[in-house]
């Protein structure tokens, strides 16, 4: 009988996430596949631990406790999330031809597989330029998928977004591998036309030196090019190919920063470039050119990502000397 009450971590995990977000025993039972009973009996065992916890006045205790039974579901994304797109299921880490819908199968991923399948079912993973896993998931419907990039006016698109792990602690830092498109920076020297999948963390610059993210439901995220860590020379090449009018750009997450630029600010051989090209890496020129225009190209390297500050919204708690603020306002002279 105890045996059928049992639920492995991940069960438990998202037996509290739910029961946190107010969903009753029978929706739970449907959601994580046990019987009511069996969810009824872990969170009489969640709640017997706190109350122990409780009565020993140890509340570091009960906080280790919230942190092991939520695990990854208590590392939400904070930020607008995007990054380097991988497809995960049972079979491996893939990543999908833009024209023929061919699946090409990543190297180095039995890792990240294993990562992204312990947390949650097959969907689409995503790598930071800081070397973040990121993974969606919904308690509503645990079974949902978002892509960011189709949902991107949906406010459901940059919420519900988990921190599942790091390239460095839970890949060993081995990189995802695409044979049929290099994604190795140290292949490229910067004005190359990159090869790789014109993917990565999309950051946008008014040319003012301001580097920032954008959602349609969300204050701007921003920060300066001093502050970014970007070098003055991969500023400099993005400007000039920008023809100083700013844009958009990304970085991967082995530091590749890449940009689309007209194919006539490029001192190459444009014809002879494309020639040397594989036919999955033309697939992704040819789509990129005729949706933009535009060509893609390799700036440099960056390593650490970019640290983005929040901006202030209207939707915001006021603070403490807002408030003050707003109170001497209504305040008479005499009582100021």
């Amino acid at each position: 009988m105890l045996r059928l009450l049992m639920a492995n971590s991940q069960q438990r995990a998202k037996i509290a996430a739910l029961r946190g977000t107010g969903h009753n025993l029978e929706e739970i039972s449907v959601k994580v596949g046990l019987s009511t009973s069996a969810v009824s009996y872990q969170l009489s065992k969640m709640k017997e631990y706190a109350e122990e916890s409780l009565l020993g006045g140890d509340s570091s205790d009960i906080m280790d406790h919230v942190k092991k039974t939520f695990g990854k579901y208590a590392n939400r994304y904070e930020g607008i999330p995007s990054g380097t797109k991988y497809v995960v299921n049972n079979d491996g880490v893939w990543v999908r031809l833009p024209l023929s819908g061919e699946r090409l199968k990543v190297e180095n991923a039995e890792k990240l597989k294993n990562s992204f399948l312990e947390f949650r079912g097959p969907g689409r993973a995503r790598i930071t330029d800081k070397g973040e896993i990121l993974a969606y998931w919904n308690s509503d419907d645990p079974d949902e998928d978002i892509d960011i990039d189709d949902e991107s006016s949906d406010e459901k698109s940059s919420q519900n977004w988990y921190v599942i792990g790091s390239v460095n602690s839970d890949l060993d830092g081995v990189f995802p591998l695409i044979p049929e498109l290099p994604n190795d920076p140290s292949a490229y020297k910067p004005g190359d036309i990159w090869g790789g999948p014109m993917d990565g963390m999309r950051y946008s610059t008014d040319g003012r030196k301001s580097i920032f993210r954008s959602h349609p439901s969300h204050p701007r995220w921003t920060t300066s090019r001093k502050n970014s860590g970007l070098s003055k020379k991969i500023w400099s090449l993005f400007m000039e190919l920008k023809d100083y009018e700013g844009g958009r750009f990304y970085i991967t997450e082995r530091g590749a920063v890449i940009s689309n630029v007209s194919a006539e600010n490029l001192d190459i051989d444009f014809q002879d470039a494309v020639m040397k090209m594989s036919s999955e890496q033309r697939q992704y020129l040819s789509v990129r050119i005729n949706r933009t225009n535009l060509v893609p190209v390799f700036l440099g390297t960056h390593q650490g990502g970019i640290t983005l500050q929040r901006g202030s919204s209207i939707h915001d708690p006021l603070t403490d000397a807002q408030l003050k603020q707003l109170n001497a306002m209504f305040l008479s002279e005499e009582e100021v």
